[in-house]
């Protein structure tokens, strides 16, 4: 289960930013609520070996991403798999 972890260690900006990390599981076109107010950074790695991956934020201000999932075809992946997560940004 992915959560925020705690701030960084250096705050970046006006806000200290924090970290939510962790394995979640996700189907081609889920959104995921980080629970944080605006996301700089996320990254997202596939559990399974034959899977592409890509993430697109939703909105500049707010905490969720859409992943897109798919096997080495570019066929969608529509039943749910664990993936790992990292992403940094603002605090609510």
């Amino acid at each position: 289960m992915a959560e925020i972890i705690g701030a960084l260690v250096k705050a970046l900006g006006k806000d200290q930013k924090k970290v939510f990390a962790g394995t979640i599981s996700v189907a081609d076109g889920d959104v995921v609520d980080t629970g944080l107010k605006k996301l700089d950074v996320v990254l997202i790695n596939p559990t399974v070996a034959s899977r592409s991956f890509s993430v697109s934020k939703n909105t500049p201000a707010d905490g969720q991403f859409t992943v897109g999932l798919t096997d080495l075809t570019g066929a969608a992946i529509t039943s749910a798999e664990d993936v790992e997560v990292f992403a940094i940004g603002d605090p609510k």
